[in-house]
């Protein structure tokens, strides 16, 4: 079987170097062993694949992201398949969240003909050119998982859902945004008074999400993300060829951001929908002025649930220094890109439907 799987990943990286014409033989030669030897030498061979990937920074949230779609579903068999080698202590605590997310328990690989073992062929190459990513979490088997803090109280989203539902049912603007910058507010005080309580505590180190942008105008929707960690004491960096941003912050602050980064990219992509601009300058700008009136709108509410508590400022000193020295340590080598706009009617567009964006969403999710 090692053989077989050595000869599908052999195939692979020609075909990652641009030739395709080692394909056809290869598949047709596994393939003639029989629709189980085939099965379990492509099974082999990917899992191979993604242990180098773990070793390499990705998780497999990470790689479900980039993948083709046509390759998903044989991807997750593969995870599903490398997930059986670790027990479940000995995975971090986001590892099995992202499997748990990604439904892959119980996960078997159907029979293997020659359409899926050249779609394994597929999915090989396109793993052995993924770069190398910061670890953010310890790979299965490398450490003993650590318990991370529980984050955002669920009563908390469950109230803040309720903000948002009335804000999504009222005819008036005004309401609707008073009600979501009210939602703000009872996230960013809910993380200050964790951050007290938490004080009792030795320092917590920072974490870091990375979370994944649908084309297009990922750039500017990377600005969206950068302004909602900037307000919720956090800090990113966008993977411009990849389609990422990671994020750096402590656990409460990631979550806060992922979830309120969501949100606020689908309503951003409802907005740019509504709007009377067609041309790619006009949507660029629009984008670009969405996620400048975001950050000062996140900002302000946050400073208006906190402003005059006189205890969080060394704690918030402490934890931002936590903070700058796992970015540091992330990412020594940066360049700073700012965005050029050529279309001041889509910036300001951009800027006006932000002003009543609502400031959660009605399903919170996590990232990584």
């Amino acid at each position: 079987m090692a053989v077989l799987a050595a000869r599908l990943t052999e195939a692979a990286a020609v075909l990652a170097g641009g030739d395709r014409r080692a394909v056809p033989a290869c598949v047709r030669d596994v393939t003639a062993r029989g629709p189980a030897a085939a099965g379990a030498a492509a099974m082999m061979a990917l899992v191979h694949a993604l242990d180098l990937l773990w070793s390499r920074g990705w998780l497999p949230a990470d790689v479900v992201a980039v993948a083709p779609r046509p390759v998903r579903g044989l991807l997750l068999d593969a995870i599903a398949e490398e997930s059986t080698r670790h027990a479940a202590a000995a995975l971090h605590p986001t590892w099995r969240a992202q499997l748990a997310e990604l439904e892959v328990a119980g996960r078997e690989p159907g029979e293997f003909g020659p359409t899926e073992l050249g779609l394994a062929v597929e999915l090989l190459a396109a793993l052995m050119t993924l770069p190398q990513l910061p670890h953010l979490v310890p790979r299965p088997g490398t450490a003993v998982a650590h318990e991370r803090s529980a984050g955002v109280d669920r009563r908390v989203l469950a109230r803040v859902r309720a903000l948002l539902a009335k804000a999504e049912s009222t005819p008036y603007p005004d309401e609707a945004e008073a009600l979501s910058a009210k939602a703000q507010e009872l996230m960013a005080r809910h993380a200050f008074e964790q951050a007290v309580v938490d004080a009792t505590a030795p320092p917590p180190e920072a974490s870091a999400r990375r979370l994944w942008l649908t084309a297009p105008y990922q750039g500017p929707k990377a600005a969206l993300v950068d302004a909602v960690a900037g307000a919720n004491r956090c800090r990113s960096v966008f993977y411009a060829t990849l389609g990422c941003v990671a994020v750096v912050g402590h656990d409460t602050d990631l979550e806060i951001v992922s979830v309120l980064a969501q949100s606020l990219q689908r309503q951003a992509t409802t907005a740019l929908a509504r709007s009377q601009g067609r041309t790619r300058s006009y949507r660029h700008a629009f984008l670009t002025g969405y996620a400048h009136r975001i950050q000062t709108r996140l900002t302000t509410a946050t400073t208006d649930a906190t402003s005059g508590d006189t205890r969080l400022v060394p704690l918030l000193t402490a934890r931002q220094h936590a903070v700058d020295i796992k970015f540091a340590a992330m990412f020594p080598h940066l360049h700073t890109r700012r965005p050029t706009i050529s279309n001041p009617t889509g910036w300001t567009d951009g800027t006006h439907a932000a002003t009543h964006a609502d400031l959660l969403p009605p399903h919170p999710r996590v990232a990584g």
